[in-house]
């Protein structure tokens, strides 16, 4: 009891004092204090949780219990006896520490001089050069071979970190391990920034045994690899082959001790599949996933289409396996629409908690998955430019529209009045709203598919999937989250 409320203390006004801090990290060095300290910091993540006042009762009761799952990943990790001691450290000292249990108030205290709360991350792809050609990628289709500047690169790190206190980056493509920009590579970028944690979507047909070993001394890495299904499913997505080099590319990993996870794009066809215990079982239990990423295909990218979306039934089905999944067995499994109620809701236009993307020429957009840019603030290249910075960014037009909504929707309702958090993309669920959002704030497509995505909501396909989803969510969220009766009462 005294140790929760010391950490729920840490989490509220950070460290007391150097010796309580101190007493933490050293803890977790220790098998048995672990224990009992992740036990700790589970407690006072439920004490946390039930503190938000305006949210509904199940909204903070998701929260804790995702949470919960990403701790047990983690004391999983850490007990594995598999992990390198570098990715042990780094694990303990900047993802549980640093980020989780100081991160709270470093945030809230950053909120406190600036007037708003400071996103949690960015996700960069510094290069669109890829080894595959996989169907429906959301990374477009954009031909010319493009890198980000490694400057340019290390500068955003390097800016994120000191405007706001941000640890946690993720790498996305592309392929990460394609990059390459004046002799630099993705890892010198982990060597530079030991500081913090990073995480990159890989297809992992790069990542051989000398690679593993590299990333297993620098050990501030994670992968999380992408797969379709099992050899079946992705070697039609991904090419003849894939999945041989995955599973020898998860095997490498483990020898060398980094910890990786698992990244699937449920559509249409294989949405069934993906949520199946079998699958599940195979990567958490067989090869040792410590995490998975579910990221439904979206119509944006290279060459669109509706027919590839998860139906709305299929969506809810999928809604109610992940949760039961993640209350019942503690596997950190997030859906990057589904776990809506645990994010917070939408994350995009870097709200406090969320996040943005840069892309491999610049273009900076709200969200991976929203290809339109600010007319103003488009590129990272000219905001450098010009003397701005990421605070500027985060203040364009566009991202405050888009954060305006947020806060209207749900973010500042009382939570009798909290939106459908079940339906929280402002681009996929809500895409009257985007449009307007666009229009208004002169946002700018950024390809083809992006051009394409507006058609379809032109044209009511999208309004079609909103009101179809709308319908079968609606009754879950007031009875099971408003705790609303018949006639609305």
């Amino acid at each position: 009891m005294i140790l929760e409320k010391k950490i729920l203390a840490i989490m509220e006004k950070g460290p007391a004092s150097q010796f309580t801090s101190y007493l933490i990290k050293t803890g977790l060095k220790n098998s048995r204090i672990r224990k009992v300290l992740i036990k700790a910091i589970e407690k006072a993540i439920y004490q946390m949780s039930l503190k938000e006042s305006n949210r509904p009762q199940k909204v903070k009761e998701d929260r804790f219990y995702m949470g919960r799952a990403l701790l047990a990943s983690i004391e999983n990790a850490l007990s594995s006896g598999s992990m390198s001691k570098e990715s042990m450290e780094k694990l303990k000292q900047i993802v549980l520490s640093k980020i989780l249990v100081e991160g709270i108030h470093t945030r809230e205290e950053f909120k406190e001089i600036h007037g708003f709360r400071p996103p949690l991350f960015i996700t960069i792809s510094p290069t669109n050069v890829c080894n595959l050609k996989c169907t429906g990628c959301y990374a477009g289709e954009v031909y010319a071979k493009t890198a980000l500047d490694y400057e340019i690169f290390d500068k955003i790190i390097s800016d994120m970190k000191r405007e706001f206190s941000a640890h946690f980056f993720v790498i996305s493509g592309g392929e990460p391990f394609m990059y390459k920009s004046h002799g630099k590579t993705l890892l010198d970028i982990l060597a530079k920034h030991q500081d913090c944690y990073f995480m990159a979507y890989t297809n992992a047909t790069l990542i051989n045994k000398e690679k593993t070993k590299e990333l297993a001394k620098l050990g501030n890495f994670s992968p999380a690899i992408s797969v379709e299904g099992f050899e079946k499913e992705t070697d039609e997505r991904r090419g003849k082959g894939t999945w041989k080099k995955i599973m020898g590319a998860m095997d490498n990993l483990k020898e060398s001790g980094v910890m990786f996870g698992i990244s699937v794009t449920p559509c249409a066809h294989n949405a069934d599949l993906l949520l199946s215990d079998e699958f599940i079982d195979f990567f958490f239990q067989e090869k040792k996933a410590f995490y998975g990423w579910y990221f439904q295909y979206m119509c944006i990218g290279r060459k669109p289409s509706l027919d590839l979306m998860v139906t709305p039934e299929q969506r809810v089905k999928m809604y109610k396996k992940i949760w039961k999944r993640v209350r019942e067995r503690k596997t950190f499994i997030a859906d990057f629409w589904n776990s809506g109620t645990a994010s917070d809701g939408c994350m995009a236009a870097a709200r406090g908690g969320g996040y943005f993307y840069i892309m491999w020429d610049g273009t900076i957009t709200p969200c991976v998955f929203i290809p339109f840019v600010d007319k103003e603030y488009g590129n990272i290249y000219e905001v450098y430019k010009k003397g701005k910075t990421l605070t500027d960014v985060i203040k364009s037009p566009f991202f405050s529209g888009i954060r305006k909504w947020q806060s209207s929707y749900w973010m500042d309702q009382p939570k009798e009045k909290c939106g459908n958090l079940l339906a929280p993309c402002i681009i996929r669920d809500n895409a009257e709203v985007f449009y307007d959002i666009v229009k208004e704030a002169g946002a700018q497509p950024v390809d083809e598919g992006a051009r394409t995505y507006l058609s379809f909501v032109e044209q009511g396909q999208m309004l079609e999937y909103n009101r179809k989803y709308r319908e079968l969510t609606e009754p879950i969220w007031e009875k099971e989250y408003l705790k609303k009766k018949r006639g609305g009462v």
